[in-house]
């Protein structure tokens, strides 16, 4: 008999516990603002989130649909699935999650725990992210917050492959990457008040999450066989947010340190270590009336780089420097321009019935820009019209990111639904 009450109680739990439920269907048009052409890159056409909570656990499921119009073709996409327990000290979650790490908005080079979705670069936050088998515990006490992570697997960027109507073009896609014999990352991070200030430091122990060519083999005389994989990477970071009257100001900076470390007898290794700090700051206004500007510096700075490497213009060895050195590890926004300029605004009209926003990115190193608008409008509760436009201009150089981003000015056109 008791054992019935027991098993009568723990239904009633489950059947009464709160479940949430959101999500979105945006069927949406991406096309060239030179000859008005459709661009075939996948976009998601449907979101859902769902969360149950029960007691002191929470349930939560993040999908969505990817589509290409070209060819018609839809994948299901599993990005989080993850349980959260709240213990009285803190809470701990395991499962696949995105980890959100980092003070700014977008562009964060402390945030190194998941992996990129460059499908989906320019979306915001943790959109453009890629979830990974993980387990998290943040213990609070008093103002204090410590969080560990453990990522068992290592699990590299997306990259768009064979794509004409993607920016960047890959001039190689690896047939296979070198096993990694222990793929275990880990990140700490401890966090406080101080005053009107909150500050931030962590640690991260990984590989890149873009691949690297580690050396060469031979099979004979004639053929090479290129060997890629991830090195290992460190970072630590700092941020901090404070306060100046309506002034919002965010700063964090990640020093890393890299090396190639495999224990490989190839007909040539390239024994490589590096150096560089990523760092944003950002300044963000809002007023009363629904207007909110800001504005972020973007830097990336190779402190050192000592090694070989390969060349592939001559197709030959050559001696690894500050000049040539690739960053696999930051934020991808850093690594476009040595040091740019963001800056960003919206505002709502009409009982924010519509939302106006405009931003622009200047390359401080090197002539080029992008120049992007949108708005949105909701004609009938939980329908909004969406279309924005991006332009990016270069110097004419070729090597110039914003040059090869010309041919990527685009508009696009989204219907969405909201629920």
């Amino acid at each position: 008999m008791r054992n019935r009450y027991i098993f009568l109680l723990l239904t009633c739990k489950i059947l009464f516990g709160q479940i949430s439920i959101t999500g979105s269907l945006k069927p949406t048009g991406m096309f060239r603002l030179s000859d008005q052409s459709r661009m075939d890159l996948p976009f998601r056409l449907t979101e859902l989130k769902l969360g149950y909570t029960m007691g002191d656990f929470d349930f939560m499921l993040n999908s969505a649909v990817e589509h290409r119009w070209g060819e018609n073709m839809s994948a299901i996409d599993l990005r989080e699935a993850y349980v959260i327990w709240f213990p009285n000290w803190g809470e701990v979650k395991f499962g696949k999650q995105i980890h959100a790490w980092g003070v700014a908005d977008g562009n964060n080079p402390t945030d190194n725990l998941n992996a990129y979705d460059y499908y989906f670069m320019f979306l915001p936050g943790t959109d453009r992210k890629v979830g990974s088998l993980s387990a998290a515990m943040t213990v609070y006490w008093d103002d204090w917050q410590l969080e560990g992570v453990i990522i068992p697997d290592h699990i590299p960027n997306r990259m768009p492959f064979h794509e004409p109507d993607f920016p960047f073009q890959i001039p190689i896609e690896p047939s296979k990457y070198e096993k990694i014999d222990n793929s275990l990352e880990f990140g700490l991070r401890l966090k406080t008040t101080f005053g009107e200030s909150d500050i931030g430091l962590s640690y991260f122990n990984g590989r890149d999450r873009s691949f690297s060519l580690l050396g060469v083999d031979t099979f004979n005389i004639i053929m090479i066989s290129p060997k890629f994989g991830y090195r290992a990477t460190t970072v630590f970071g700092l941020n901090m947010v404070t306060f100046i009257d309506d002034i919002t100001i965010r700063a964090e900076a990640g020093y890393f340190t890299t090396e190639n470390n495999y224990q490989e007898s190839w007909f040539q290794f390239f024994e490589t270590k590096a150096e560089y700090v990523q760092y944003v700051i950002q300044c963000e206004y809002r007023t009363a009336s629904s207007f909110t500007i800001g504005a972020q510096l973007i830097g990336n700075h190779v402190l050192n780089a000592v090694g070989q490497t390969f060349d592939l213009a001559t197709m030959g060895q050559t001696t690894l420097n500050t000049d040539n050195f690739t960053p696999g590890l930051g934020t991808p926004f850093a690594m476009i321009a040595e040091q740019s300029l963001s800056i960003v605004g919206s505002k709502t009209l009409f009982d924010e019935s519509l939302e106006l926003n405009y931003n622009l990115l200047i390359n401080l190193d090197e002539k080029g820009q992008m120049i992007g608008v949108s708005a949105e409008y909701s004609f009938v509760e939980n329908w909004f019209i969406d279309g924005s436009v991006s332009y990016f201009e270069g110097d004419g150089n070729p090597q110039n990111r914003f040059e090869q981003l010309e041919d990527f000015s685009h508009f696009q056109l989204q219907l969405a639904y909201r629920f």
